[in-house]
């Protein structure tokens, strides 16, 4: 008997220790997988029930779950080529994450554009639960 308990303790320490270390490493692999494109890993840092309000050029949009928002990542930088990413930022800001990233890309195999975006994030024990994102746009790069 006292074996099973003993069980249970280190599997309920083992389960915070590993809830703990997702929610400081979730904005660290949110970047991360933004960066590779590796949108499966990129969908596993966002909380099931994660929402993201973004302000992109044409107007405001939202967005619910996990897969929703990957998919609407996906859809702006998975089709690039020639990807290059130019810098990418993670600071705390009290109970919230500031995340930025600026891409070089090639939307259509020829001219290449930057874009940068810029989101506070809020992380919990199941990943990042809300982001709010501003979005400059995909701007022709200056030659």
């Amino acid at each position: 008997m006292a074996e099973k308990w003993t069980e249970r303790l280190m599997f309920a320490e083992s389960a915070a220790a590993t809830l703990c270390r997702m929610h400081e490493s979730a904005p660290d692999a949110f970047l991360s997988a933004l960066s590779t494109r590796d949108f499966g890993r990129f969908a596993e840092c966002l909380a099931l029930e994660a929402q993201a309000r973004m302000l992109l050029p044409r107007g405001p949009e939202v967005r619910s779950g996990r897969e929703e928002i990957a998919r609407r990542f996906e859809g702006w930088f998975s089709p690039a080529s020639d990807f290059e990413v130019l810098d990418s930022h993670r600071e705390r800001i009290g109970i919230r994450y500031r995340l930025s990233w600026r891409f070089r890309l090639s939307r259509d195999g020829q001219t290449h554009e930057i874009i940068e975006q810029v989101a506070f994030v809020n992380v919990g024990p199941d990943g990042i639960r809300a982001i709010d994102l501003l979005c400059s746009g995909f701007l022709p790069e200056e030659g």
